[in-house]
């Protein structure tokens, strides 16, 4: 069996894997499947979907109130300008991770519910900057300045408020 086929193959069970670490050597295990395409995919405006079974998908997100699946939802966002994207959402399902590759944003954190805004706590990021919204939090982001956002989202509930005049 050629190299390149060996590592294509479809392993049934995780085997134990050698990697490097910041220079220390350490065992993980991985789970490889057979490739799909031998070509990237252009990931601007879509997402990755990661499902509780560990399958993986790619998919367009398109405006508008996000797709939710029984897993996770990776995104990459660039040139965030203008107004946040939604006026507010809460993941019930899990923590969210946001990761501020460029720019600066705010993020607005809220013990509100659909209908309405609550108290506000208002958290600078700038680039480089990581956030974990806690479960259950309302939370929007609103760029500060031109922003490139990475974000790994739980579902496959929550809620969505759409953006209006007064957010603006």
């Amino acid at each position: 069996m050629s190299t390149e086929r060996a590592a294509l193959r479809r392993v049934t069970s995780t085997e134990p894997h050698l990697g490097v670490r910041g220079g220390a050597l350490n065992v993980q295990s991985v789970r490889m499947t057979t490739a799909q395409t031998s070509s990237p995919v252009r990931f601007e405006g879509s997402v990755a979907d990661i499902a509780r079974d560990w399958s993986m998908t790619i998919r367009s997100a398109p405006p508008g109130p996000p797709r939710r699946i029984d897993g996770y939802t990776i995104g990459a966002i660039p040139n965030i300008d203008g107004p946040g994207p939604h006026g507010g959402e809460v993941h019930p399902d899990g923590d969210e991770f946001l990761y501020v590759v460029s720019g600066t944003m705010e993020l607005i954190l809220d013990d509100g519910d659909e209908q309405a805004v609550g108290v506000e706590t208002k958290v600078l990021l700038r680039s480089g900057d990581a956030y974990v919204v806690p479960r259950g939090v309302w939370h929007r982001l609103e760029p500060v300045e031109p922003s490139h956002l990475i974000h790994v989202t739980p579902g496959p509930n929550g809620g969505y408020r759409p953006r209006n005049s007064a957010q603006e």
